[in-house]
Order: C-alpha cells, then structure tokens, then sequence
C-alpha cells in the first residue's frame, strides 16, 4: 500500500480546520434550542466568518409567550454568540413585537444594535432604538434594556417622543406591563390644543 506522507499532512490539517468549526456550529444549535418551552426558534441561513469569530446566523427569527402568554417575535439580520457559554446573542438591526393582550396595548422595538441573553431572556438594545404602541406613542431612546419575560423595561438616559397628549422629553424612563404603565422621569410636555382638535 503506498502512504504519501504529503497528503497525509494536508488532510491532517484540514481536519484541524473543519472539526472546530463543526464543534462551534453543534455548540450554538444547541444553546439556541435550549430556550425556554415557549420559544420557538426559527432560523434561516447559517454563515461562516473569519477564524476565531465563530458562527453569523442570517436572519434568526425567535417567536415566544411571555409569562403572561403575550405572544412575541424577535428578527434580526444577523445574531452572533458573544461569550464562551453561548448565552449573550449579539444582534444587528433587530425587530420585535409584542401583541395585545386585555388591557395592554401591543408594540414594536426596533433598534440598530443590542444583545440578548438567552437565559434570562433580557435584551440590552443601543443605536436608533424607537419604542412604539398600539395607542399611539413613540419613544426614540438611547438605550433600552427590556425583558421578554414580562414586557418590562427602562432607560436611564435622555428620551424624546410623542404621544396623544403631545411631544415629550424626559431623563429616564419605566416600562410596566402588568399593568400596561409608562412612568417617565423628570417629563416635560408640549401640547398642541389645535392638533388634538383636529385628531378628534
């Protein structure tokens, strides 16, 4: 049997190279399908990156109940794992919404950038984030962390926005859902009698 050692090397090395990367990629499968019961992970194209980055998904989907059985869903163009326990997801250009459920009205987080954390289901969103609902108010924040467990949030950093009642600004701002509640620190408001008039 002739054996060329030449070969034999090259192959070596290929299998150092594939094993890793295959390791990685069995890794985040299985931190991504680990979430709770009530997520269901959809996911699209998966994309390789340059060594020691791991793994890109293209255009993950995660669609799940909160607590209190509010369906959601969470697109976002790329999520990539950030840490070595898989745990903390690094999301770009991320979408989510949260339906109407009794008394609360549904909305929509969108946001450039941010990151989740898979256990506890907190998302920390930065860059362009805009907070919207269903009855009409939209919240451009700095930062946002909210949770997905129970559609609570807060910012401590300036926001600006508007609502029914008019534009707003404050210096921070709470998130309730249960029940639906907006606490906003430190709020100045501007009306517009002839605006809301006209809206009637």
């Amino acid at each position: 049997m002739n054996h060329n050692p030449e070969i034999h090397s090259r192959r070596v090395a290929q299998l150092k190279l594939v094993l890793p990367g295959l390791a990685i990629f069995l890794l985040i499968l299985l931190f991504l399908f680990s979430r709770s019961g009530d997520g269901n992970i959809q996911l699209a194209i998966f994309d390789t990156v340059a060594p020691g980055d791991g793994l890109v998904l293209r255009d993950p989907v995660i669609r799940g109940k909160t607590i209190d059985n509010v369906q959601y869903e969470i697109s976002a163009e790329t999520a990539r794992s950030s840490d070595a326990e898989k745990a903390i997801v690094d999301l770009q250009n991320i979408a989510a919404r949260f339906l109407p459920v009794n008394a609360s009205p549904g909305s929509n987080i969108t946001a450039t950038a941010g990151q989740m954390d898979n256990t506890t289901g907190l998302m920390v969103l930065r860059d362009g984030v805009t907070y919207r609902n269903d009855d009409g108010l939209v919240v451009v924040l700095i930062d946002l962390h909210y949770n997905t467990t129970n559609r609570s949030g807060h910012s401590d950093k300036p926001i600006s926005g508007t609502s029914p009642q008019g534009d707003l600004e404050a210096t921070g701002l709470e998130i309730s859902n249960a029940p639906a509640a907006y606490i906003f620190e430190n709020a100045r408001l501007t009306t517009y009698p002839a605006r809301n008039r006209a809206g009637r």
